[in-house]
């Protein structure tokens, strides 16, 4: 395929392919890795843009990309605040099983020809101060435009940007167009996943005529707001075609933003790449087409053996609570006993994720004394999270964790893992029984993991927000939901409702894992027919359809 004949172009800050990669935060990154392994299985003609990261100004300690890309020979400039900066450009390519290959070029400003500033412009993901921040988003968008020429897509039909840290791409095109914005519109889309106001970014207007100078449009004010330069309201007002991420968020979208139109298509996952190994044999001999085809998913309450899928599950819970029972120095006891260690015959409960107030991680612990009598001896919890050094509230709450974990000795296991990685989540949504999530709605745009989870065989026990709403309709043996009352319910009082939603769900799954197995054993079931909507292939099919409107013969 010539490089010309790109349908899509596809900007997003991070791709999460691998952990050595460190160009990814979270579920954005992983949703636009899945992404692409889609396009590649359904071969659509996409390039993808974003940047990489160096991590480290010693060469002997920076990251080489070397082991995953491919360095280009051709070369960009940008300016920032008049000075010219010199980009180079990685590729990675991803390849189908049919060999269908999607590019995606990753920029950096790592060079020697740059001043050592410059050079640290792309040195982290999501930079701290806002200098180094607003310069990889102008890299990304002005930079990932011109990227794209110099490397010769010279017809791409569609652009389209992930997430308001692409929207730069947007005055780039501007400015090569005649600032004619019906033109810029016309081949733009935007996906926004935010349903909180202060997780959008805005630029001071002073800082961005210092950084951008006269390629800022006369109109700026206009094309973004009025106060501040904000990038969503940027991409949105460039963009013929905007969507939300989930049916609730949609709601909170058109809330947020009531002037513009926003469609909506609900995230999924690149199945293949979150299958356990025994699920993935299990699907091979009873949905033989599951990969290709992940609708046979909804023929799974009838087609897979009862026997084979208990089978299965118990091969993948022996191997996370191995791997569990390997690190006991990640348990809420010190020098844990050998009755302390986690059991593959006891319901194991996982909740990895950002540890991040609104993400509520210490939920489930609120009422104690409810929690022991409830759980006594009949529920191992699993927490995973990742915390900065320098952040209090996630610190803090993995010690409140651990004391909590120490109270409940001898009558609930707690273990807390204090990282969260691609690794580690593909140990846990394949191994536990159940995959919690309490978020603070309606804070959850949409949320992946537990569609993952699902996939394996996992009930998940929700609050009703993201796209839990929406699985749970279509599928409601697949879990427990709770939180139902959320636009009823005092806000200072929601934790103590939540929580008592959450425990009284926790009873009643707790009765069917011990005395109703074959309920549990039709509830994973029909789990894993959630999949056959909540996956990647639907989503770009829905993309093509509702916001690109390329040639559909592509889709064949």
């Amino acid at each position: 395929m010539k490089n010309s004949s790109m349908h899509v172009a596809y900007f997003s800050m991070e791709f999460a392919f691998d952990d050595k990669l460190q160009n990814f935060a979270g579920g954005l990154g992983v949703l636009a890795a899945d992404t692409m392994y889609s396009f590649a299985d359904l071969e659509i003609p996409v390039v993808g843009v974003s940047l990489i990261y160096h991590q480290d100004d010693d060469q002997e300690k920076a990251l080489m990309p070397e082991a995953f890309m491919k360095k280009r020979e051709e070369t960009i400039e940008i300016e920032i605040e008049n000075r010219k900066i010199k980009i180079i450009i990685w590729q990675m390519d991803v390849t189908s099983k049919n060999g269908h290959t999607v590019p995606v070029f990753f920029l950096s400003s790592y060079t020697p020809e740059n001043t050592r500033w410059d050079r640290d412009l792309t040195k982290h993901l999501y930079a701290s101060d806002k200098y180094t921040r607003l310069g990889q988003e102008i890299i990304l968008g002005i930079g990932g435009y011109r990227a794209l020429k110099k490397l010769g897509y010279s017809d791409i039909k569609h652009y389209h940007m992930n997430e308001g840290h692409t929207a730069f791409l947007g005055l780039e095109r501007l400015r090569t167009n005649g600032y004619n914005e019906e033109v810029v519109r016309a081949k733009s889309s935007f996906t926004t996943h935010t349903p909180v106001s202060a997780g959008h970014d805005y630029w001071g207007y002073p800082l961005i005529y210092q950084t951008l100078g006269n390629m800022v449009p006369q109109n700026i004010k206009n094309l973004a707001t009025p106060d501040n330069l904000g990038m969503t309201q940027l991409a949105m007002n460039l963009s013929h075609k905007i969507n939300s991420v989930s049916k609730r968020h949609n709601e909170v979208c058109k809330e947020m933003f009531p002037n513009h139109e926003i469609e909506n298509i609900t995230n999924g996952i690149y199945h293949p790449r979150w299958v356990g190994t025994a699920m993935k044999e299990l699907f091979n001999t009873y949905l033989p087409s599951w990969e290709q085809q992940p609708e046979i998913f909804q023929t799974a309450p009838v087609v897979i053996p009862t026997e084979a899928l208990d089978s299965a599950r118990q091969i993948e819970k022996s191997a996370l609570v191995e791997w569990i029972n390997q690190m006991p120095h990640n348990f809420a006891v010190e020098n844990p006993s050998k009755e302390d260690l986690f059991s593959p015959d006891t319901l194991t409960i996982g909740f990895a994720r950002r540890f991040v107030p609104y993400k509520r991680p210490g939920l489930i612990f609120q009422n104690i004394d409810r929690l022991r009598e409830i759980g006594y001896k009949k529920i191992q919890l699993v927490f995973a999270g990742k915390c900065h050094k320098n952040d209090m509230f996630c610190n803090k709450l993995q010690d409140t964790i651990r004391y909590y974990g120490r109270e409940l000795r001898g009558q609930i296991k707690v273990i807390i893992i204090p990282d969260y990685n691609l690794e580690i989540a593909k140990h846990l949504i394949t191994g536990v029984d159940i995959w919690l999530n309490n978020p603070f709605p309606p804070r959850e745009a949409s949320g992946t993991s537990g569609m993952k989870a699902a996939l394996n065989g996992v009930l998940n026990l929700s609050i009703l927000d993201g796209w839990w709403i929406e699985g749970l309709e279509r599928a409601p043996l697949a879990g427990w939901g709770f939180g139902s009352n959320l636009n009823k319910k005092n806000v200072t009082n929601r934790d103590k409702f939540d929580e008592e939603e959450l425990l009284n769900k926790l009873k009643e799954a707790i009765i069917c894992y011990y005395d109703e197995k074959d309920m549990w054993n039709e509830r994973m079931k029909h789990a894993i027919s959630l999949l056959s909507y909540f996956n990647t292939h639907r989503l770009v099919h829905e993309y093509n359809n509702k916001i690109w409107n390329t040639d559909k013969t592509n889709l064949i």
